[in-house]
């Protein structure tokens, strides 16, 4: 009876060990990751606005000028032949009622201006994801293989723990050297010191990751990967022409220097039209201060354009349409270096990691209680366990290394490219 209560007091206290780690953790996969990023990230949601805010400046442009009103009342005291009283039925008072009409086009070449402004915010907004997104996977993949890391460095450190204290008393009875238990004890920090500096490392990319995600809880995100799935991605048969082409039509970047260029080519069309005076037309009357009692006449005003014709606006757009020709030729060559470096790096993180035999490493809890009875029964030197742990370390930190190096030069192809090859 009591062993059955023991029983069930462990099971108890194991489920709430289980229950508290998953309230600790926010376990995702890339998918969910990514969707969490899109809703959530506070720098798209500010952009968002500004997407707003430029959608707001088309209509700003495509609205008239107001017409202008001006009325005055005359205040003297003077008599005049009319009335005595400059306030009444006979004082002077005039009335004006102007309007300004944008001649050349101006009101349309603004309107056109304003648009690829919002087409440009549009853009912007674009690859903020995706470089964004970038900084999500990167972060996201190396959280996940630094994690594997860090459960060999448990594991191994683990079982120094049990196999300290089983020789401390070992070394009492003189049973065992003290300076085996001292080489041990030096093995164990050297351990413990490279696990804190993974544990550092994680929580680096945990704070990149959280920030992303627009999560202010304490939780750890805990990668979901298939592995398998991922073992399926190949860099092999992908063609050097195809994915330039493709990084030229979906990157956003491009997409924004060669809007620059029709915004500044449209911007010189509404310099030239502003090198064109603009019209006013009015209504005037004016009772009681003119040859005429009430006099009605219709005004019409425009600047001459003697002096100021805007040449150094037009000279501006055309300069300004000539360097961002240039900048979006120099985007072209970025373009195609970018994608020619991320697909060689990538074949080369394929070409290494298929020379890997992930097969051949058996997991640990299957060789370690072998290796420690070994040791303790002397079959085994204390330098041959201590070499097969460093050994078995060494082996799995650079799997994982690797592993994540083909991971993220894959990631950088598909952020080169403009979307997902891989």
């Amino acid at each position: 009876m009591k062993s059955y209560l023991v029983w069930i007091f462990g099971l108890m206290c194991s489920a709430n060990v289980a229950l508290s780690q998953s309230r600790d953790t926010l376990r995702l996969n890339v998918d969910e990751a990514e969707q969490q990023f899109v809703k959530n990230n506070l720098t798209l949601l500010a952009q968002k606005y500004n997407i707003e805010a430029s959608k707001a400046a088309i209509i700003q442009a495509k609205l008239l000028p107001n017409p202008n009103i001006n009325y005055e009342q005359g205040l003297n005291t003077m008599k005049t032949i009319a009335n005595d009283a400059p306030i009444g039925a006979f004082g002077e008072r005039t009335l004006q009622i102007q309007q300004l009409i944008l001649l050349a086009g101006k009101r349309n070449k603004q309107v056109n201006v304003a648009k690829i402004n919002a087409e440009i915010t549009d853009y912007q907004f674009f690859e903020i994801v995706r470089g964004l997104t970038y900084q999500l996977h990167a972060s996201f993949y190396t959280i996940h293989y630094l994690q594997k890391t860090l459960a060999t460095y448990e594991q191994e450190i683990e079982t120094l723990n049990k196999l300290l204290s089983a020789y401390s008393d070992q070394v009492a009875r003189g049973n065992v050297p003290q300076k085996e238990l001292i080489r041990l004890q030096s093995f164990l920090v050297s351990l413990e010191t490279e696990r804190s500096n993974i544990i550092l490392e994680i929580t680096d990319n945990q704070a990149v990751l959280k920030v992303l995600l627009s999560d202010t809880s304490t939780k750890t995100v805990h990668p979901i990967v298939d592995d398998n799935a991922l073992e399926q991605k190949s860099a092999a048969g992908l063609q050097l022409s195809e994915l330039i082409n493709s990084a030229t039509d979906n990157r956003y970047d491009r997409k924004i220097q060669e809007a620059t260029v029709r915004l500044a080519s449209a911007d010189l069309a509404l310099q030239k039209a502003m090198a064109t005076p603009d019209l006013t037309i009015g209504y005037s009357y004016d009772r009681a201060g003119s040859y005429l009692n009430n006099y009605h006449g219709l005004t019409i005003a425009m600047d001459l354009p003697v002096f100021n014709k805007n040449q150094g606006n037009i000279k501006i757009a055309e300069n300004t349409i000539q360097a961002n020709k240039q900048n979006l030729a120099q985007t072209d060559v970025q373009i195609n270096n970018d994608v020619l470096q991320a697909l060689l790096k990538a074949q080369e993180a394929e070409r290494l990691y298929k020379t890997l035999d992930k097969n051949y490493l058996p997991s640990f809890n299957k060789l370690i209680d072998g290796v420690v009875q070994n040791y303790q029964k002397r079959n085994i030197t204390l330098l041959e366990f201590m070499d097969f742990l460093e050994s078995y370390k060494i082996t799995v930190t650079q799997i994982n290394t690797l592993q994540n190096t083909r991971m993220q030069t894959f990631e950088n192809l598909n952020f080169v490219v403009g979307k997902k090859v891989l």
